[in-house]
């Protein structure tokens, strides 16, 4: 994935993201091609892996993986309309989109025994419910179950974090933004631009704002020297 450096998603946000069970989509290489499925994954950080499940008669799971896996992570994405940039009058322009996104690269285990596959499953859902409810269940019945899919996990050998959130444009520009996202609802794209997307597009603004005022001055002092010399 190709990430200009104001687009990289800070290590903290990509930390951050990793840490709560995640809903994306596991591209796997096989001999006829690759395969894809949407599925929950949690991250293992002690061990470095990200842990799913698949149905046993997938074939992303029933034939032998012969790369390493990508793991897709799109955390949210909007359309922006020129016509929400503060300075669009002045200088109009396109739409766009922005988005969070991240992709996890690594090698792909999948672990057949009904055993691994139900300690994967029991670790997803302990992120959210309490132990009595896979007890009400009941062990034998959650071992029959677990029959029928297969653990997978994909380690975490190389991690790109990408956020196009408007960090390019002119810091009034994405204060309109952030503004017509709180409008929306979309609130966590908003506070997202309103903690890193702004804090850079100002510092990016004021450094080219006195690169401009260097230039500037450097220009006046050759040309009074051009006029002292004429004289």
């Amino acid at each position: 994935m190709h990430v200009p450096d104001h687009f990289v998603l800070p290590q903290d946000h990509i930390d951050a993201l990793l840490s709560a069970p995640f809903f994306a989509t596991l591209v796997t290489p096989h001999e006829d091609g690759l395969q894809a499925t949407p599925v929950p994954f949690h991250h293992e950080a002690e061990r470095k892996v990200l842990v799913t499940h698949l149905q046993r008669i997938n074939p992303q799971a029933s034939t032998p993986v012969v790369g390493e896996g990508l793991v897709l992570v799109d955390r949210g994405d909007a359309y922006v309309s020129p016509r929400w940039y503060a300075t669009n009058d002045a200088v109009p322009n396109v739409p766009t989109w922005d988005y969070v996104t991240l992709q996890v690269r690594g090698r792909v285990h999948v672990d057949a025994s009904p055993q691994a596959a139900l300690r994967a499953a029991r670790a997803l859902t302990d992120r959210f419910e309490d132990p009595e409810v896979l007890e009400a269940v009941g062990e034998d019945k959650l071992a029959k179950m677990a029959r029928a899919i297969v653990a997978v996990e994909v380690h975490v050998d190389q991690v790109v974090g990408k956020a196009k959130m408007s960090q390019n444009r002119h810091p009034d520009d994405v204060r309109s933004v952030i503004a017509h996202f709180e409008q929306v609802g979309l609130s966590e794209l908003a506070a997202f631009m309103r903690e890193v997307s702004l804090p850079y597009a100002e510092a990016r603004f004021a450094k080219i704002e006195s690169l401009r005022r260097v230039t500037a001055l450097k220009a006046r002092v050759t040309s009074a020297r051009d006029d002292g010399g004429q004289g």
